[in-house]
């Protein structure tokens, strides 16, 4: 991989890269499984299935549930699947204000000189409007969300770009794949990663750089 300052394009994820969010929205997903399931062993498999795929999107992981986890009849099924929806997004944007940006990443980010992209597993509205809520938009020159697919994403914005130069900082294992399937560089950033051991590990076997802190990257 070349210097950090020389790529065109630059591709975040958002929870446990840029915010601090990945526990506060486990613990998001449990309360609304709770609300709508009362099988706490189906909901402790939902949940571990979440945390093991996280990245992907809630319309993703709801559907998982649905099919593998909840066994529940074809009546309910829909009902079911829109109150965990509903009850998982109102608590999503309130997390999302809260959360801590990750430490030092404003003064990582403010040493790229090229276009700086978001995709995320997060859904896109509710992302852009916390991000200016926040004033963090200002940073990125797009913000991309589900329900479109993080590869499908990556893709976008490196058509867009018109270029392939690019690296993609993820701390998930669909972040990987994503880079992987758009043959474009990784960074590995794992201190909030919900699978650290596997992410380094797999990351390492494709050359990719694993860090912990911005500071391993930055040049200033």
């Amino acid at each position: 991989m070349h210097q950090i300052s020389k790529f065109d394009i630059y591709i975040f994820d958002c929870d446990g890269v840029i915010l601090d969010s990945n526990q506060l929205k486990i613990d998001a997903m449990q309360r609304a499984l709770e609300s709508t399931i009362s099988d706490l062993d189906k909901v402790k498999a939902c949940v571990d299935y979440f945390r093991n795929n996280f990245g992907r999107s809630r319309f993703h992981h709801v559907d998982v549930f649905i099919e593998q986890f909840l066994e529940l009849d074809k009546v309910t099924e829909n009902k079911a699947k829109e109150n965990i929806l509903k009850e998982y997004s109102a608590q999503c944007k309130s997390l999302y204000l809260q959360s801590d940006i990750t430490p030092g990443f404003i003064e990582f980010i403010n040493q790229l000189s090229g276009k700086k992209y978001i995709a995320s597993g997060s859904e896109q509205q509710e992302l852009r409007d916390v991000f200016k809520a926040r004033g963090l938009n200002v940073y990125f020159d797009e913000i991309y969300g589900s329900p479109t697919k993080k590869s499908d994403l990556v893709a976008g914005i490196l058509k867009s770009g018109n270029s392939l130069n690019a690296v993609m900082f993820g701390d998930a294992i669909s972040d990987l794949e994503a880079s992987q399937v758009n043959n474009i560089e990784f960074i590995a950033y794992i201190p909030f990663s919900n699978v650290p051991v596997e992410l380094a590990k797999r990351s390492q076997l494709a050359n990719f750089k694993v860090i912990k802190t911005w500071s391993e990257i930055s040049e200033g």
